[in-house]
């Protein structure tokens, strides 16, 4: 019986993929990445290395697998990001405020889990990470524009923005190697999807002119792994750390006028630690430290003022920095039924840079805070209904367009997110309570 439940839910899980592929096209919350993907660590603000207690924790911390009984998940969130941009005394870009449109995203995950033995267990997961995602309209502009292009929206070039979409495929094994210490691998491979339109009076400073902008999508593909481990020293107290790779991947040929290194576009390494302390039989709190890597990547790190063209060895990025992710969570066993989360997250540095903002009106990745809260039902002993939302309240940062010290741009940013998720426990819960 087993081995059809777990045949029905790899084909669920491989059909989900397609709609992975079209559903993840927006702005995230800390820089491009996500929060959280499962929807118990969504409500916890992304909090929970060191407490796993479904499927979905191999993409935080696989090595908390073992012991979570066999357990299928599933979820799609909502995801409103607002975007805009105000600029005054600009000369190049059109000055006012300006919204980018398409704001609600449909964002699923799949994830299941098998129990080999008392020692050991296996996983597999789709899930998606929102991107670089804005769209302007092509308003009409009030500033000169160079000959020969559109004359209309932020940059002269009609409507405009970028797109990136990213999907991950994930498979884990974890194994206990003593009664209060496991380990986790989960290879990943990740699949991307790109395209830039409205950038035509960039293409004078590209080493490729003809491959920068209004190229249609591009496909990259690469893999990476996740690593981490759980102690327990205590019967109250654990730690938990996971380490994700840089993934490496191919190029986009039909933008290598635009990112580095000739269509480079690899996908930042991340690192997160956490602790969880059972502080009574129905409270759980929660610590978790969170860095991402994006100044690993040339195309996402290096300054957008380097004075190279587009696209070459080392070429100008967009400028985003490493951040730091500090995450705070807690989780209480209301009812036998009913388990009730909250958390909070702040984010440090901004990403963007003050001297790079011109370039992210793009890709305003702002958000510095998250609130987050939600539940858990159950249903009977093998189905729970799961619940999370997040807040992301306004955040900006401002700069100069380059060379016009009098000129000031302001990108803002502000995010909702409601989330709803099913779980099949197989064997009947054996989640903590």
């Amino acid at each position: 019986m087993m081995g059809k439940a777990l045949r029905r839910t790899v084909s669920i899980l491989a059909l989900a993929g397609g709609l992975g592929m079209i559903a993840t096209d927006a702005l995230a919350t800390e820089g491009y990445f996500q929060h959280a993907y499962g929807l118990r660590h969504k409500a916890l603000a992304g909090a929970g290395a060191a407490s796993i207690e479904d499927a979905t924790g191999i993409s935080i911390n696989p090595a908390g697998l073992v012991g979570i009984g066999n357990q299928f998940n599933m979820g799609v969130s909502l995801f409103m990001p607002y975007r805009k941009y105000s600029a005054t005394g600009t000369g190049f870009v059109e000055p006012g405020t300006h919204k980018s449109k398409k704001n609600l995203f449909a964002v699923p995950t799949l994830a299941y889990v098998r129990q080999i033995d008392s020692q050991s267990a296996f996983a597999f997961s789709i899930f998606g990470n929102g991107g670089m995602n804005t769209t302007y309209r092509a308003f009409a502009r009030a500033n000169p524009c160079p000959p020969g292009l559109p004359g209309t929206g932020p940059f002269c070039g009609g409507k405009t923005g970028v797109d990136l979409m990213q999907m991950f495929i994930s498979a884990a094994y974890a194994r206990k190697l003593s009664d209060n210490f496991s380990v986790g691998i989960a290879p990943i491979f990740a699949i991307q999807r790109f395209k830039a339109y409205g950038l035509q009076a960039f293409r004078p400073f590209s080493s490729d002119p003809a491959n920068f902008t209004n190229r249609g999508y591009d496909y990259s593909y690469g893999a990476g792994v996740r690593v981490g481990m759980t102690f327990k020293p205590t019967d109250t107290f654990s730690i938990g750390a996971s380490y994700q790779t840089k993934m490496w991947m191919s190029k986009f040929d039909k933008y290598r006028g635009l990112f580095e290194n000739q269509g480079d576009f690899d996908i930042p390494a991340n690192l997160q630690v956490g602790l969880a302390w059972k502080a009574t039989p129905e409270l759980q709190l929660f610590l978790d430290y969170r860095r991402v890597f994006y100044s690993d990547v040339d195309a996402i790190g290096n300054s957008s003022r380097i004075p190279l063209p587009f696209g070459s060895d080392g070429g100008p990025g967009f400028g985003w920095r490493d951040t730091n992710t500090i995450k705070v969570g807690v989780e209480y066993q209301a009812t036998n039924d009913l388990i009730l989360r909250a958390g909070y997250a702040y984010t440090w540095p901004n990403p963007v840079r003050g001297r790079d903002v011109m370039l992210n009106i793009l890709a305003p990745g702002v958000i510095r805070h998250e609130f987050t809260g939600g539940a858990t039902f159950r249903v009977d002993e093998h189905n729970d209904i799961d619940f999370a939302f997040m807040v992301a309240p306004t955040s900006k940062k401002s700069g100069i367009e380059p060379g016009n010290p009098a000129s000031n741009i302001d990108l803002k940013m502000y995010q909702f997110e409601v989330s709803v998720g099913w779980t099949y426990n197989f064997d009947g819960s054996v989640r903590a309570r």
